[in-house]
């Protein structure tokens, strides 16, 4: 897996464009270590989507950062990765890397391929 599949989103700009698109798009929200398996696991989840659909924001990044958590302030959130299928503001579903530690790499591929393949293809 290329981490630069991926589209990086630098500044609050750069999330809002992403975000404001019509059409689903999936964000990577990583943790501080991106040595850790699960984070391993959705990178390369990540890179599976659609090109110009996936992109990444990294953790404590400045002002990209403190824009996806906003976004995400009304979710339960954890310390960890997590995935997120977004249209516009709304958050359409999301895959956290708790569930990837809880459940197993081919659980995280089973279900990943089933909730955010499909809506990501069909745009």
């Amino acid at each position: 897996m290329d981490a630069m599949a991926l589209a990086e989103l630098r500044d609050a700009t750069a999330v809002d464009e992403f975000l404001s698109r019509p059409s689903p798009v999936l964000l990577l929200i990583g943790s501080a270590d991106p040595d850790e398996q699960p984070d391993a696991v959705l990178a390369s989840l990540c890179a599976l989507g659609p090109t110009g659909t996936v992109a990444r924001a990294h953790p404590y990044g400045g002002a990209a950062d403190r824009r996806v958590r906003r976004y995400l302030s009304h979710l339960p959130q954890t310390d960890r990765a997590c995935l997120v299928l977004m249209q516009g503001a709304v958050v359409l579903d999301v895959l956290r890397s708790t569930d990837v530690e809880a459940h197993g790499e081919r659980w995280a591929s089973a279900h990943f391929a089933e909730r955010f393949l499909t809506p990501l293809a069909d745009r």
